[in-house]
């Protein structure tokens, strides 16, 4: 063409557009050389892509790709241990089972013989047991020589309602059984411990023994005991509920079977940011009557519940204690349960009709500014303390 002669309008009479000439087949394959086929994804490159930030990707969706993968790893590992912790616990709860068997079996039997003749120990260990514990129960002889931190063994409930069934360990602090089992193994259940100030010798007991278990998550250990502060917890309709079930409590020891009366609940406060911090667990014998009476005094303005046990001097006090979050986990309280030991010759039977509830308990500042209101002053029945 001849690019300065201007050219024929379409439009133009005679004008005949030139035909396109169909490329050869050489043609066609050089164009196939120079522009090759895309190869298609797999399918893993697709995931890859879609999860991983890829070269190419805008700045908005690279942070996308990588908030979600973190997002994905944290779903992993704590899945994953959220796993091991349900796993753990059901195996360890079938362990407790099958450590509370014989326990079970030997406690309302009377005969030692009986006893001793079925116990999975040799003679030599028999021998060796009585030697360093002369005064021990028969039923605690294979616990003891499995464990020799072993001080005791606490039920709540009976039957198949037992809620709480453990034997009771203590060692020189009060730190290794919260993550220490019965057996020695490390778990998160730890195992239900004396306060290591308590003391336990043949004929002699603390005057406040003090008793420590987790509140777990599947409702083992102590949790179920907050249901003495609230047996709404447990889907009972009365708040009494299960006190009225269970007001009595099985702390035996090693030299001794006892039962103990439930006589109050309550709520403590463990910082004094939210208040005041009674000192319940440092309390462990009591120096004269003025000082037990001032120590029931004060739980009892304190328990929400309200029953028809009376108290004096003399009487041995049982304080269990698991942690309970009513407000929160960064209001750090504990639900604690108070029971004294039956006397002897007394009645273990309580009328449970007479029990009520304390909708004035005195509290600590934080709930003071929740709930708001004041104590009104004590109005519980002091004349249930004999030696007040």
């Amino acid at each position: 063409m001849n690019y300065t002669q201007r050219p024929k309008s379409r439009r133009s009479a005679g004008y005949k557009p030139a035909k396109a000439e169909k490329p050869s087949k050489t043609e066609k394959a050089s164009e196939k050389e120079e522009k090759p086929a895309r190869k298609k994804e797999s399918f893993f490159m697709k995931i890859r892509n879609a999860i991983l930030p890829c070269k190419g990707d805008s700045v908005t969706e690279s942070v996308r790709k990588v908030v979600f993968d973190i997002a994905v790893v944290a779903l992993i590992i704590t899945g994953g241990s959220l796993i091991s912790d349900v796993v753990g616990r059901v195996i360890q709860q079938q362990q407790d089972i099958v450590i509370a068997d014989n326990y079970d079996k030997f406690r309302n039997e009377e005969d030692a013989d009986t006893i001793i003749g079925q116990l999975d120990l040799t003679d030599e260990e028999k021998e060796t047991i009585l030697k360093e514990q002369p005064q021990i129960l028969p039923l605690f002889m294979e616990y003891y020589n499995k464990n020799k931190d072993i001080v005791g063994w606490i039920t709540v409930g009976e039957g198949e309602n037992k809620i709480v069934n453990h034997p009771v360990m203590q060692a020189a602090d009060n730190d290794y059984y919260l993550t220490h089992t019965f057996e020695n193994k490390e778990d998160k259940g730890g195992a239900i411990f004396a306060d290591y100030r308590n003391e336990f010798e043949a004929g002699k007991l603390s005057g406040n023994t003090v008793l420590y278990g987790h509140n777990i998550w599947d409702g083992t250990m102590f949790a179920k005991l907050t249901r003495y502060y609230d047996a709404t917890l447990g889907g009972y309709s009365d708040k009494l509920g299960f006190y009225k079930e269970n007001p009595t409590i099985i702390f035996d020891t090693l030299y001794e079977k006892s039962e103990w009366k439930v006589f109050a609940c309550v709520l403590f406060n463990t910082d004094e940011k939210n208040g005041e911090v009674y000192p319940y667990t440092q309390i462990h014998d009591f120096e004269n009557e003025d000082s037990f009476n001032s120590f029931i005094l004060d739980i009892m303005d304190r328990s929400v519940l309200w029953t028809d046990v009376d108290l004096t001097y003399g009487d041995s006090i049982l304080t269990l204690s698991t942690c309970y979050y009513p407000y929160g986990q960064n209001i750090d309280t504990r639900c604690v349960v108070f029971a004294r030991k039956v006397r002897d010759g007394e009645s273990p039977e309580v009328d449970v009709s007479k029990a009520q509830r304390n909708e004035n308990p005195l509290m600590f500042t934080y709930q003071y500014t929740v709930l708001g209101g004041s104590w009104k002053g004590r109005t519980w029945d002091t004349s249930k303390l004999l030696s007040y």
